[in-house]
């Protein structure tokens, strides 16, 4: 077993994992008994005697803070009605996967709209799942349309709301092929499983519709590529009048929780249904659709990735501004110990390492994480190189040097580019083959920051240690035209210059 498994710190957070999910199956009983001792006890007077005791607590908790009433009650209340990820912005620049379902759900939903009532039972006649009008090419289709069907605006909007909200938070992790896969695998599973069931086991034919199927499915799949994640999950404290004042208590839980808790319900009510009573909503769809999404998961391994960014997350939460950052430092050495290709591990640990000055740890951890973006992602490697630089002043191995000189004037380090090429041309060790390349992009780079002497210097340099340079006539030219550049901007020019326009003036 590797060693990472065995630390004491994994198996804490091991142990978080296992014990958050079991909470979650078990919190909607624990909440509902909750709440009906509330009604119990209080009655009527719930909806004053519950924000009397919330507002208490705002007021305490601003006092201790300092942080002012109205600052300490954003912080615990919330006018979105449905649960979102922490920390995780619910907008994508770029059109996705996920904008594009919920375009297609709408545009055919209120396309259907536009014909009437008797065209969209019609169409759900023909192309729910099981078709009501069963013929053997609708049999065929129909586990993929009912998927784009929704009973009325209020099922529509319910799903949509879920899709973006799990949606746009997993497509950002693995990508818009694997998000497809998984929203239309586990759309067809959840579409064929119930109809079947409901045949075999209750002699009743189904027909089924909704995107809700596909939806569970994702959160399925969320549960194991993001289980580490926080949600926020809104209590009503008014009932309805929350809705309308935005005074929904802010309750934040592990995102595997809230989505157990929805596994609960859904279990629930597929139990019901299997015995024979109609809700009205389709349990076994969104169960059979979690469970499918679940096992895809697993299968994709995002466990892994997920447990990476737990350790990278709760590494990164652990800083201690005052420098106890004992744990924190095992944290990432056990991210390392598992992945030693994680950049933001070796970045965040060197920095750790450098906290009271540079050490050679340290410069090693950022070498490699620089040797690993070189060719992937040469901006983020220069960005890195810039920090480095700042601690040791020393530039990279002239080949690697040479390659990143694009990025750092990229990203606008032009400076520090021209710096580190110079301190290589003065490097007795560079190699000679690097050498004469690195004197010519140095002058080049000095010449555009006006550094007119500098450039000057390095272009005669190459001339006189390299003659035989294949670019020699052309460097032989850019002397002459910085020499006369340099005397133009020299300051006995400039007096020259002014005088002469002070005559004319005369």
């Amino acid at each position: 077993m590797p060693h990472w498994r065995q630390d004491k710190l994994w198996r804490q957070q091991k142990r978080f994992i296992i014990s958050s999910a079991v909470i979650g199956f078990f919190l909607p009983l624990l909440i509902a008994l909750f709440f009906e001792l509330i009604i119990t006890t209080f009655g009527i007077w719930r909806y004053f005697v519950l924000p009397s005791i919330f507002l208490f607590f705002v007021v305490i908790k601003s006092v201790e803070t300092g942080q002012g009433f109205w600052s300490t009650l954003r912080d615990y209340c919330t006018f979105v009605p449905v649960d979102y990820v922490e920390k995780e912005s619910l907008l994508e620049k770029n059109f996705n996967a996920t904008y594009a379902l919920i375009l297609a759900n709408v545009f055919i939903h209120y396309g259907i709209e536009l014909f009437g009532p008797q065209a969209r039972e019609s169409i759900s006649s023909y192309f729910a799942c099981l078709p009501s009008q069963f013929h053997w090419w609708n049999a065929i289709l129909s586990p993929l349309t009912s998927m784009f069907i929704h009973a009325d605006s209020e099922h529509l909007w319910g799903n949509m709301v879920f899709l973006w909200i799990f949606g746009l938070v997993l497509e950002r992790r693995i990508g818009w092929k694997k998000f497809l896969t998984i929203y239309f695998l586990t759309g067809l599973v959840s579409s064929i499983v119930p109809p079947y069931l409901s045949i075999v086991l209750l002699q009743k034919w189904w027909s089924g519709i909704g995107a809700s199927g596909a939806i569970s499915g994702l959160m399925g799949a969320f549960a194991f590529r993001l289980f580490y994640k926080r949600m926020v999950f809104p209590i009503p404290l008014l009932g309805i009048l929350s809705y309308l004042f935005g005074l929904n208590l802010k309750v934040r839980m592990n995102s595997l929780m809230v989505i157990m808790s929805y596994f609960f319900y859904n279990f629930l009510g597929s139990l019901f249904q299997l015995s024979g009573e109609d809700l009205g909503i389709a349990y076994l769809s969104h169960l059979s659709g979690m469970l499918f999404g679940m096992y895809l998961g697993s299968r994709m391994k995002f466990q892994d990735e997920a447990k990476e960014e737990m350790m990278l997350e709760r590494a990164q939460a652990a800083i201690d501004e005052k420098g106890h950052n004992q744990q924190t430092e095992r944290l990432f050495e056990l991210l390392l110990e598992k992945n030693p290709h994680r950049v933001e591990a070796l970045v965040f640990l060197a920095q750790l390492k450098n906290r009271f000055g540079p050490v050679e740890e340290g410069k090693i951890l950022y070498l490699r994480a620089i040797d690993l973006l070189i060719d992937k992602e040469p901006e983020t490697a220069a960005e890195i190189f810039a920090e480095y630089f700042g601690h040791y002043r020393q530039p990279l191995e002239a080949a690697k040097q040479y390659k990143l000189t694009d990025a750092l004037e990229k990203i606008g380090k032009v400076s520090l580019a021209a710096r580190a090429l110079e301190m290589l041309a003065d490097e007795p060790n560079t190699p000679e083959a690097w050498r004469s390349r690195i004197l010519y992009r140095a002058a080049r780079i000095l010449k555009r920051l006006e550094f007119y002497e500098a450039a000057c210097y390095r272009y005669q340099q190459l001339l006189e240690e390299y003659p035989d340079f294949k670019e020699a006539q052309k460097v032989k030219f850019r002397l002459e035209r910085l020499k006369q550049a340099r005397e133009e901007h020299t300051w006995t020019a400039f007096i020259q210059k002014k005088k002469g326009a002070l005559g004319k003036i005369g």
